[in-house]
Order: C-alpha cells, then sequence, then structure tokens
C-alpha cells in the first residue's frame, strides 16, 4: 500500500531549495533575468530589421575582417556571465548583488534606448568567404539575434560587469587577470563577427562608466564620508 500522497516527493526537493535560499537569499535576484528575457524579446519584436532605424556605423568597421573563429569566444558571454554569476553567489553575497543590480540596470537601461531610438547595423556578410563549423556557428547566432538593439552593446557591459564583480571579490582575486583578458576578447569578437559596429563597443564602454560610479563607487564613497564624520 502506498501512503505517500502524489505530491510527497516533492518534500524534499521544496526542503533543500528553502534552506538555499535561506543560506544564500541573495540569489532571489536571479528572478530578475527571466523579466530581461522577456523585456529583451519584446524589444527585438518592436525593433527588427523590417522597420526604420538609426544605422550604427563607424568608417572603421570597414577596415575590420569577419574573422568567423571569434565567434567562439563570442558565444563564450553567456557561460562567462553565468559562471561569475554561480562563483559570486556562493561566496560573496553582497558583491553578486552588485553585479546583478550592474547587470540589469546596465541590460534593462541599453534596451529601453533600443525601444526609443530604434538601432541596427549594416554589416553582416552576405557571403561568408569559407564554409566551417565556425560559419556555422555564426548563421546559428544571426539567426536567433537580428542585428538590430545593437547600441550600446550589451556584451560589452556584461563583459565590464564580469571584471568588475571579480575585482569586487577579495576570494577571486587570483581570477582578475584572466577575466579582464576574457571580457576583452569577448567585446572585441563583436565586431570581427559582424555582430556590432565599434561604434556600439565605444557606446557599451560609455554605458558602463555612470553604471560603475553608482553600483561600485559611491557607496565606498558615501561609506568613506560616514566614517570620517563619525571621527
Amino acid at each position: 500500500m502506498n501512503y505517500f500522497s502524489p505530491d510527497s516527493t516533492k518534500g524534499p526537493r521544496q526542503g533543500a531549495l528553502i534552506r538555499f535560499l535561506r543560506a544564500y537569499p541573495h540569489a532571489k535576484l536571479v528572478l530578475l533575468v527571466p523579466v530581461y528575457l522577456l523585456f529583451f524579446f519584446a524589444a527585438e519584436r518592436f525593433v527588427s530589421p523590417d522597420k526604420e532605424y538609426w544605422i550604427s556605423y563607424m568608417a572603421l568597421d570597414d577596415r575590420i575582417p569577419f574573422l568567423e573563429g571569434f565567434i567562439l569566444p563570442y558565444i563564450c558571454w553567456y557561460p562567462f556571465l553565468i559562471s561569475i554569476g554561480l562563483a559570486l553567489m556562493i561566496l560573496d553575497g553582497p558583491a553578486f548583488r552588485r553585479y546583478i543590480i550592474f547587470l540589469m540596470a546596465g541590460f534593462f537601461s541599453a534596451l529601453l534606448f533600443c525601444v526609443l531610438v530604434p538601432n541596427g547595423q549594416n554589416l553582416r556578410p552576405e557571403v561568408y568567404p569559407r564554409q566551417n563549423f565556425c560559419t556555422w556557428l555564426v548563421g546559428l547566432i544571426y539567426a536567433a539575434d537580428t542585428n538590430t538593439n545593437v547600441f550600446p552593446s550589451m556584451h560589452v557591459i556584461g563583459s565590464i560587469g564580469g571584471i568588475l564583480a571579480v575585482h569586487d571579490c577579495k576570494r577571486l582575486k587570483r581570477w582578475r587577470l584572466p577575466v579582464i583578458f576574457a571580457g576583452v576578447l569577448i567585446s572585441l569578437s563583436t565586431v570581427f563577427v559582424k555582430q556590432h559596429s565599434f561604434l556600439d563597443v565605444i557606446g557599451g564602454v560609455i554605458w558602463s562608466l555612470p553604471l560603475w560610479f553608482l553600483v561600485y563607487r559611491l557607496p565606498k564613497l558615501r561609506k568613506r564620508k560616514a566614517k570620517n564624520a563619525a571621527c
């Protein structure tokens, strides 16, 4: 005879989840990610290639070759952000909060700008110079992500966010140089696979400056001012 209800097997799983959230309450900030994804796909439908948009372009773009191999660091942006987030979630709750706040503020504000100022780029090659595994990956990315909503580059904003977050956590000190290298490589990959104009990269850097000040610098200045006032 089965003395367990159909839902009784969920008990241990739910208990483990509750214990995890009690140990890491900051993990609930991850719920902002699906909200951002919904906003992203809505923006993709609102600003699509068949509509008018401002073209992001610099003369330098014409001198940057299409190098399909850079699609590998380009797609590494996703595990880059996730791995840093998981490490911070376990090792440093306050640093994790600042990391998520930086990313979500940067991504949401960038998408809002794209909705208010529809933009895109026309740099994608019509014919690949070669056919190989990397060009196949490029084709998948092109199909999944339109050439609109490119300024500022969220790849750049996210890469800078990852670099700042690792520098914010003392327990990840040994990973600072590798993360800087990865973040710069990912940012450069956006122009070599013709997903972004170099103008979008510059825009991503400029967009990140006030976020860095508000999320990382300003709280330290306020803390220092309060400490000096107490002395």
